[in-house]
């Protein structure tokens, strides 16, 4: 019940906020756009964005159309402004949208003036790892104020070769595809290492990318699943031997903290 008033509330006040945007904004700003997979630190870098007084940055506004267009969506979402804000994006994962409409790829492929900010994850293992333990205890975010209490036990994971060495593969085309897609644009790439090491350098930079001033933010996201990889994955061995020899072989071996 409480769930659901909050919803309902949310909905009142954006609304509200969106029909005073109308009055008394304007579209004076510049598009971006965070294009990555899931469990590479989007969510992280998302609300860091978020917190600077000229960014509005959302979320996965493509992942499910519910039946609108693309074109609806980016329509809406593109709309008037505070005229504060000089930088609007989301984020787009490569497998959106899952159904139906894909035309916003075509839309940010034929605006060169979008600046793209391609977030990557250096060890593919760590991604597949994050993701099956994500489906498995359905928590994908944890905050430092409200920590899961969850052990490593609980988080435990097994994972098929064959499945491995397909998100490995699927990991490299699809970064390699937004290189070459979007190479006339605006472009930047930060890693998940350096966010997680060093936010405020990867701030500074995309600000200057964005060719906005730079401004301390700050996010209460916590990093999950911090535990050595042969401590999460059952199999770990297994795969670590059967990936010897192979060019995926270095990702068997840690190099996060």
């Amino acid at each position: 019940m409480i769930k659901n008033l909050k919803k309902v509330y949310s909905f009142l006040l954006r609304t509200k906020r969106e029909s005073f945007y109308q009055i008394f904004g304007d579209r004076n700003y510049k598009k971006f756009v965070i294009i990555s997979q899931s469990r590479t630190g989007s969510t992280l870098l998302m609300a860091l964005l978020n917190n600077h007084e000229n960014i509005i940055c959302e979320g996965e506004l493509f992942k499910n159309l519910n039946g609108k267009s693309c074109k609806q969506i980016w329509d809406k979402f593109f709309s008037k402004k505070p005229k504060k804000v000089k930088q609007v994006g989301f984020k787009l994962f490569y497998s959106h949208p899952t159904n139906g409409d894909q035309s916003v790829w075509d839309f940010i492929e034929n605006d060169k003036s979008i600046t793209i900010i391609h977030l990557v994850r250096k060890n593919w293992l760590r991604v597949l790892v994050s993701q099956k333990i994500g489906l498995k205890t359905k928590l994908w975010t944890e905050n430092i104020d409200r920590p899961h209490q969850i052990s490593t036990d609980e988080k435990k994971v097994k994972i098929d070769y064959d499945e491995c060495e397909k998100a490995f593969v699927k990991a490299a085309f699809n970064e390699q595809q937004t290189r070459e897609r979007f190479s006339n644009h605006p472009f930047v790439e930060v890693t998940y290492e350096d966010l997680s090491n060093d936010a405020d350098g990867v701030i500074r930079n995309i600000t200057d990318i964005l060719n906005i001033n730079y401004q301390k933010v700050q996010a209460k996201n916590k990093k999950q699943n911090a535990e050595p990889l042969e401590e999460l994955v059952i199999n770990f061995n297994e795969l670590k031997d059967k990936f010897s020899n192979s060019k995926w072989e270095y990702l068997f071996i840690e190099n996060e903290n």
